[in-house]
């Protein structure tokens, strides 16, 4: 089932539904529906690839949740839950591991948070894809050791292969070990789909999002033009909604 969820995404998210409209488009171009569809594919396309059309879709999920700046008002707590994003590991001209930006923008959270008020670090995430060895949670647990986080500090759980799973497991490391309250970390868009699952599954999680993106609006002519950045917001903001619909749609179920 998961699997099979994998490859719809593919298909609904951009670029696969562009692909399908246009193949749709090519089809059926002698009818007149067609010719339409083709404009409005081009029209959204341009829309997503705006500054300011990325900005009002990632702006309602990232001011969701305020940022942590003082652990202390959120005392007291067991731990700090930070969800990993992925990593890349060594292999091509990648000479070592590292984490991807999301990943390393959360783990530079969960440490700023850890210097506040040392604490446990559960880092919740394996891999997405089966096709690949399950390596990316240690390379975040590598990093933060790096930094100089005890090792005896750190609690790998890389069983999971989406957010959802994460509460189901982080839930179990929190039985074992008798905690309840706990800084939950990920990014600010990824937190209102993080946070229902949580509070549903793994009560009771303190958002501590990082990561944020949503800057000061620009008048400056190019916003308004098309970029690659904007459309890769836009993208994941799409992603967010539509992964927010399907845990609700889960939360109900349990």
């Amino acid at each position: 089932m998961f699997m099979l969820k994998q490859f719809i995404k593919g298909f609904v998210l951009p670029p696969g539904i562009w692909l399908i409209l246009l193949a749709a488009v090519l089809i059926f171009w002698k009818t007149k529906w067609a010719r339409k569809l083709l404009l409005g594919t081009f029209i959204i396309v341009l829309l997503l690839h705006s500054g300011l059309v990325a900005q009002g879709l990632r702006y309602p999920l990232e001011s969701r949740f305020a940022p942590l700046i003082d652990c202390r008002i959120s005392a007291p707590y067991d731990a700090i839950v930070v969800l990993m994003s992925g990593a890349e590991l060594k292999g091509g001209l990648i000479p070592y591991p590292t984490p991807d930006l999301p990943s390393f923008r959360r783990i530079d959270e969960a440490l700023r948070l850890y210097r506040c008020d040392p604490k446990p670090i559960v880092v919740s995430g394996g891999v997405g894809n089966p096709s690949r060895p399950q390596a990316e949670n240690r390379v975040l647990c590598d990093y933060l050791v790096r930094w100089g986080i005890p090792a005896g500090d750190i609690i790998q759980e890389d069983r999971s292969r989406d957010t959802f799973e994460s509460a189901v497991e982080v839930k179990k490391i929190l039985g074992r070990k008798g905690w309840h309250r706990y800084l939950l970390v990920t990014s600010a868009i990824h937190m209102p789909r993080s946070m229902l699952a949580f509070r549903a599954i793994a009560p009771e999680p303190i958002a501590a999002p990082g990561d944020f993106e949503v800057r000061p609006l620009s008048l400056d002519p190019m916003y308004f033009f098309p970029r690659e950045d904007a459309a890769e917001s836009s993208y994941a903001a799409i992603h967010e909604y539509l992964g927010f619909i399907d845990y609700r749609w889960r939360v109900w179920r349990r």
